[in-house]
């Protein structure tokens, strides 16, 4: 079940990162230009919230199987439609519509862990998933490198489909229903209510604050840095998924670090290390910009920066979600929800800023991923515990 798991909390680094080495190839066919074509991560991000909030209340009063049953079923058939989408305009829409069902296997797949353990033990096996999860950003760009060399862009979305078919089949012969009979919400509005139970708390907002925009801060990345790296640097596609693949093993570093640390320390002092490290990486990302060099000296220091802030979410994002999840155990689904809302929601506001003020240099980027490591850094030095 742990792989299972895994697999369902991967569905948005596998379905944003595998087809990031084509944007330019999307752009080129569909006769788009480059921040048209960006706002497909951004729509995905925007869509993948919504199904997050749609799914999570659903999941406490209906159940975990079922939901996840629906979400990635809408999954697969979107991604058959992203395959033959024939302009850009379709190809938002049917992303769109791809993340709203993904977003069931991902909001879900945090409410079953919290259904089956504490905080503490939570916080380790988020981590522990998170390192697993985190081979699909590193790989994804390689792999979908090597598909758009078969021919075309559109068996990237393909590989998607059948990706969600076999987490669904699997999800179907393996997972059991985890939500007790004592936590299921009485009404679906009660389910609902859900949302203003866990949002009243002060240190909830701050735990979802801080989690969600340092998640900002690294999707601000993911949008900008094929343009970045390719265009500005002029890097290929292989040496950028490289690149792209070594902020992963910092995020995997990070997690492994947290599961050995968290039972000493508890969650919130690596909430706040987390965040003062992404904050120190994304303040040498802006240096590198404003210094404007193609030199590489000056990539490589913006490779460091983005070690170090897209690495130390691995000390915030499993962290923050254990916390918030188990103080609303009743309210799981819906806490996991407003989480995954804040993640994707402030992602897709990160992707759109960068995506609508590119200029063809690495500013617009940077001053993005400092303003919400700044953000999740202010929201983390106000936890009390």
């Amino acid at each position: 079940m742990f792989f299972l798991l895994a697999a369902l909390a991967a569905f948005a680094p596998l379905a944003i990162d595998l087809y990031l080495p084509s944007l330019a190839a999307i752009g080129e066919e569909l006769q788009a230009p480059a921040g048209r074509v960006q706002q497909t991560v951004t729509v995905f991000l925007a869509g993948f919230a919504l199904g997050m909030l749609f799914y999570g209340p659903l999941s406490d009063r209906f159940g975990r199987r079922r939901m996840i049953f629906a979400g990635t079923t809408v999954f697969v058939l979107a991604s058959v439609a992203c395959m033959w989408a024939q302009s850009i305009e379709q190809l938002l829409v049917f992303r769109l519509v791809q993340a709203f069902g993904g977003g069931a296997a991902a909001v879900i797949s945090r409410a079953v862990i919290r259904d089956l353990f504490g905080e503490t033990d939570s916080a380790r096996v988020m981590a522990m998933i998170a390192m697993v999860t985190s081979l699909a950003p590193m790989v994804a760009p390689l792999l979908g490198a090597y598909i758009l060399e078969l021919g075309s862009w559109r068996y990237e979305f393909l590989a998607l489909a059948l990706f969600g078919a076999a987490c669904t089949l699997a999800a179907y012969a393996l997972l059991p229903e985890t939500l007790s009979k004592v936590r299921t919400q009485t009404s679906l509005s009660h389910a609902f209510r859900g949302y203003w139970t866990v949002w009243k708390y002060p240190d909830a907002r701050l735990l979802i604050v801080a989690g969600g925009a340092h998640f900002a801060a690294m999707f601000a990345y993911i949008t900008g840095t094929p343009f970045v790296y390719i265009e500005f640097f002029g890097l290929n596609e292989k040496t950028y998924a490289l690149l792209f693949g070594s902020n992963i093993l910092t995020l995997v570093a990070f997690g492994y670090a947290s599961t050995r640390m968290v039972k000493r320390t508890g969650t919130t002092p690596l909430i706040k290390t987390g965040s003062l490290l992404g904050l120190l990486g994304a303040t040498l990302v802006l240096a590198s910009a404003w210094n404007a060099g193609q030199a590489s000296w000056n990539l490589g220091l913006m490779v460091a920066g983005f070690l170090l802030c897209v690495g130390s979410l691995g000390f915030v994002a499993p962290n923050t979600t254990a916390q918030l999840l188990g103080r609303h155990p009743k309210n799981a689904g819906a806490a996991s929800a407003l989480y995954g809302c804040a993640q994707f929601g402030l992602g897709g506001l990160a992707s759109w800023a960068v995506s609508v003020v590119y200029d063809g240099t690495a500013l617009p980027m940077a001053v993005t991923v400092l303003a919400f490591a700044a953000l999740a850094y202010w929201a983390s030095q106000q936890l009390k515990r």
